[in-house]
């Protein structure tokens, strides 16, 4: 399970890289465009807004797995031992149910907006919202395997 989180975060990291880097240069020709030539694709501003959409959910796996995401600092360091480590599988609990509803109401989503496309591109807008499923069911991995490491004792808790 380690290795194939570690390849899904390597390819995860990489998409969420080009997709920053893509918005950076979309975002840039659409201000040089705007301020020099008083126009802008229709499509700039809509790319870039679903760009970041897919940043944000396939972001999560990876900072979750850096250690990046925030935690209650205030309750973890006044707890050791066998404390910490309830708290720990408590709050596992409840990350990996809130990840589940956010992974089954993706799912949902994607499919109640197959039909839609978006206004100045035309694509289908359950290209944008099969990010949110995508996202929170690598989350939703990742945070099984955290509690799993918890309650087998391998986290230093």
């Amino acid at each position: 399970m380690k290795k194939a989180l570690a390849v899904m975060e390597k390819i995860f990291a990489a998409a969420v890289m080009a997709g920053i880097g893509l918005m950076l240069v979309i975002i840039f020709l659409q201000v040089i465009s705007r301020y020099f030539f008083g126009h802008t694709a229709s499509y700039s501003e809509e790319l870039s807004r679903y760009l970041f959409v897919w940043v944000v959910f396939l972001s999560l796996p990876v900072v979750s797995r850096q250690g990046g995401h925030m935690a209650v600092g205030l309750l973890t360091e006044r707890f050791t031992g066998k404390k910490l480590k309830n708290l720990k599988v408590i709050g596992g609990v409840c990350s990996i149910a809130f990840l589940a509803i956010l992974f089954y109401q993706g799912i949902r989503m994607y499919f109640l907006a197959s039909w839609q496309t978006s206004p100045a591109m035309e694509i289908p807008m359950s290209y944008v919202y099969i990010s949110i499923p995508l996202g929170c069911g690598a989350m939703l991995l990742v945070a099984l395997d955290e509690l799993a490491d918890v309650l087998r004792g391998r986290d230093g808790a």
